[in-house]
């Protein structure tokens, strides 16, 4: 069986045939892997490693949301080619919100496929920094309550047992209710930028393992290539001119961007890791929030050098500029100007290396 048949296909006797994709394996093993390094970094700062759990399920929502919304928002050329031509198949934003509901492609059809890291990072940020700040107690008990009657019903099913057994015992048994919400979080949140300086060494790592899973789909390839390393991309999952097998024969070699962007990100977290660990950049002495500020910059760097080679390219609406060039470029700025910022403040290191 190849690798890249995407799914592994279990035939249920009462589900019928299930499909379990490999895409979702490496996403989750790819998360697993960052935020178990997370935790290990954390212990080694003497920080609560609960802590990296409990953002990332927090994050991983607003992540998705955040993914599929920049994926509306900035749909890839192959999606938007057909717009203004009769009979041709437009796929644009307008389009997206229309069918925001269309089980089938629609806004909402996350399965259908089309995910954005940059919405991903940013959703993630933001369930972060929800997770981190003083709204985490209101935000947690709204949805205790709000799942309280599953709670009660799957919670009675087993209580029932537990106090039938009792009671053949002689034993008294304890009333049944539904524990009211209590939870040991600070009111007034923790600091989130020492748990960014984390998690930036440990997203590399992520995304590294994570691009893996654009190989199984046979997505994110450059233009055409004689170089070794080139892979095949068969017809359809090609887009645009590419899928002519006349002029772009089944032979055809693409550029692995996936591949490229894996081992750079490889080398971003040991370098990063290794700067997180001594606290310096050389002679300069790295700040709370430092290395997240240089993740954002490597990161921006790499993004915009591959997007001149990538074929499904998106666009700032309405014009041919590239969106995710214009966005990293802002990014990679900004970051820039907070660390610049933060060598003329007053001291203020970044928490002791570990022994």
């Amino acid at each position: 069986m190849d690798f890249r048949d995407q799914y592994i296909l279990i035939n249920d006797t009462f589900a019928g045939d299930l499909q379990i994709r490999y895409y979702g394996i490496i996403i989750v093993v790819a998360m697993l892997v960052a935020a178990t390094v997370a935790a290990q970094l954390a212990t080694r700062r003497k920080m609560y490693a609960d802590h990296v759990w409990g953002g990332l399920t927090w994050a991983i929502f607003p992540g998705i949301i955040g993914a599929r919304l920049w994926f509306v928002l900035f749909p890839p050329v192959s999606f938007t080619a057909g717009c203004g031509v009769e009979g041709a198949v437009c796929k644009d934003t307008a389009w997206f919100l229309a069918n925001f509901f269309n089980t089938d492609g629609g806004a909402i059809a996350v399965w259908t496929g089309g995910l954005s890291i940059f919405g991903a990072v940013l959703g993630g940020l933001f369930g972060a920094w929800l997770y981190c700040s003083r709204y985490h107690n209101t935000v947690a008990k709204f949805f205790y309550y709000l799942f309280s009657p599953l709670s009660f019903i799957f919670g009675l099913i087993a209580w029932v047992p537990t106090a039938l057994f009792q009671r053949v015992r002689g034993q008294s048994v304890t009333p049944y209710r539904l524990e009211r919400f209590t939870t040991d979080f600070p009111a007034e949140g923790i600091a989130i930028w020492p748990w960014l300086d984390i998690a930036a060494v440990a997203l590399p790592l992520a995304q590294a393992i994570g691009r893996w899973a654009n190989y199984v789909n046979q997505e994110l390839y450059g233009s055409p290539t004689t170089l070794p390393w080139g892979i095949v991309i068969d017809r359809e999952h090609r887009v645009g001119a590419f899928a002519s097998m006349v002029e772009y024969p089944e032979t055809t070699l693409f550029h692995p961007l996936f591949l490229y962007e894996a081992l750079w990100s490889l080398l971003a977290f040991f370098v990063l890791l290794t700067l997180f660990q001594r606290g310096k950049l050389g002679n300069i002495a790295l700040k709370t929030g430092d290395i997240f500020l240089l993740y954002l910059m490597q990161y921006s760097v790499i993004r915009f050098l591959l997007e001149f080679l990538r074929v499904e390219v998106a666009y700032v609406p309405g014009t041919s500029i590239n969106s995710s060039q214009v966005f990293v470029a802002l990014v990679f700025v900004g970051a820039l100007v907070l660390f610049l910022r933060n060598r003329s403040t007053a001291p203020q290191p970044a928490a002791p290396a570990a022994a």
